[in-house]
């Protein structure tokens, strides 16, 4: 039992690691909540347009992202992530995160995409050998598409 807790305990600081990447754009999209739209204008929003380019390269991204996760490939380098990306956390601690995540669930393979409404992200649960992982990944609005998030959650251990 003790051992389980070990391994949880270094998948939830690698959770927290790339969460830190996710988390501070969102912080600062819950600061601007206080000027909510009045309901007319909220009705004249709309729902963001459709961009393929971005759903073909935040697919591409995520399959570079798992192929590294999985050991079959090397991980993108900095250039493939966003400067505040890089700046919060470097390759090098992504890879670490990927490789402990990877020891403490084993072999994984994708079970289910969550697509959000927004074209450049999205949300995957991995089915592996001892949990379900879901992970999180956000690409940038426009070309080149870089990588400004990724999160992966901890994990729910099968029994």
């Amino acid at each position: 039992m003790i051992r389980s807790t070990r391994r949880w305990s270094r998948q939830a600081l690698a959770t927290t690691l790339l969460a830190a990447v996710v988390a501070a754009p969102a912080l600062a999209a819950d600061d601007n909540t206080a000027a909510a739209p009045a309901p007319a204008e909220a009705q004249a929003q709309q729902a963001p347009q459709p961009n393929p380019a971005a759903e073909k390269a935040l697919n591409q991204r995520f399959q570079s992202i798992f192929a590294a996760f999985e050991g079959k490939a090397a991980l993108p380098d900095a250039k493939n992530f966003t400067e505040d990306f890089n700046k919060q956390v470097t390759t090098e601690q992504v890879k670490g995160v990927l490789q402990q995540v990877h020891e403490s669930v084993g072999a994984c393979k994708v079970a289910a995409q969550m697509r959000s409404p927004v074209s450049f992200a999205s949300g995957f649960l991995l089915q592996c050998e001892k949990a379900f992982v879901p992970m999180d990944i956000a690409v940038e609005e426009k070309a080149p598409y870089r990588i400004h998030s990724l999160l992966i959650r901890p994990g729910y251990w099968k029994k």
